[in-house]
């Protein structure tokens, strides 16, 4: 695997800990489908919500939230609606978050978590 897959993945370990950490419960980590990838799928209470993770180290590349271009956004509604579509349940409603990670050089990762993108 390369380093930048180890930092993206690593930085979905930290995303996925945190949200169990505050109640939610991780259905599926990097659902795959022709048309792409979700990289969390979480219930928040009764809330469908798909979470995109944006991972950077240091300040090189800027902040991961301004990779979330509009393109990127209806993307993840398609993907999270076919999600709906090979899964039974039932959910309030549902939603699309954005958590950035940024890695320091020293010290715990630091998120940055965007509720209900547009």
């Amino acid at each position: 695997m390369d380093v930048r897959r180890q930092v993206g993945r690593y930085g979905e370990d930290v995303v996925a800990r945190r949200l169990g950490e505050l109640g939610w419960e991780v259905l599926e980590r990097n659902w795959r489908c022709a048309r792409g990838e979700l990289d969390i799928v979480a219930l928040d209470g009764a809330t469908l919500v798909a979470v995109e993770v944006k991972t950077r180290r240091g300040g090189t590349h800027g902040g991961g939230l301004e990779a979330l271009t509009a393109e990127k956004v209806a993307r993840l509604r398609r993907l999270i609606a076919l999600w709906l579509e090979a899964h039974d349940g039932s959910y309030a409603s549902v939603r699309i978050d954005a958590v950035a990670v940024s890695l320091p050089a020293a010290g715990a990762a630091v998120l940055d978590h965007v509720r209900g993108i547009e």
